[in-house]
């Protein structure tokens, strides 16, 4: 990650000084559901927000790795489970006013859990945790704009009162 301070002139003219751009690696956001059509995801402290929330599994496209390829990584290294039927659903800019990278939705069908989640050191991420899609005690807890797009675009009844 590098963060910088650049100077530009915008389409109408106008010069701004001192615009701060934070330039990352892309990443991948994965909505995987296991053979049972239950959603896979965990809760994970946000160091930024001071907080645990629920989140999908998710994590940076290393240099020189496929999209496809990074989002099995993560998916087994944060979770466990694996899939062969996965697929990029779409890509977004997370925050395209002040950082320039990429975010790949990923959905991920019919995940097994093959081995146990293997969590970086800097990562505090809890079991996994199945939702079933007839579950709403987890209704309106996605609070990220990431999770929520992805869950959207992907299976947006996971957001929906019955």
């Amino acid at each position: 990650m590098r963060v910088y301070e650049d100077s530009l002139a915008l389409p109408n003219g106008n010069i701004i000084d001192d615009y701060t751009v934070v330039n990352m690696p892309n990443g991948v956001v994965i909505v995987a559901t296991d053979c049972d059509g239950n959603l896979i995801v965990q809760y994970e402290y946000k160091y930024a927000i001071d907080k645990t929330i629920l989140t999908l599994p998710s994590g940076g496209i290393d240099e020189g790795e496929s999209t496809l390829v990074a989002a099995k990584r993560e998916l087994l290294e944060e979770t466990g489970y694996e899939s062969d039927e996965i697929e990029v659903v779409r890509t977004l800019y997370e925050y395209p006013s002040k950082a320039d990278h990429l975010i790949y939705i990923i959905r991920a069908k019919n995940a097994k859990k093959i081995t146990e989640a293997t969590h970086e050191f800097t990562e505090n991420i809890s079991p996994v945790i199945l939702l079933s899609p007839n579950d709403k005690d987890y209704e309106g807890v996605f609070d990220t704009t990431y999770n929520v797009s992805a869950i959207a675009l992907t299976l947006p009844n996971f957001l929906k009162k019955n």
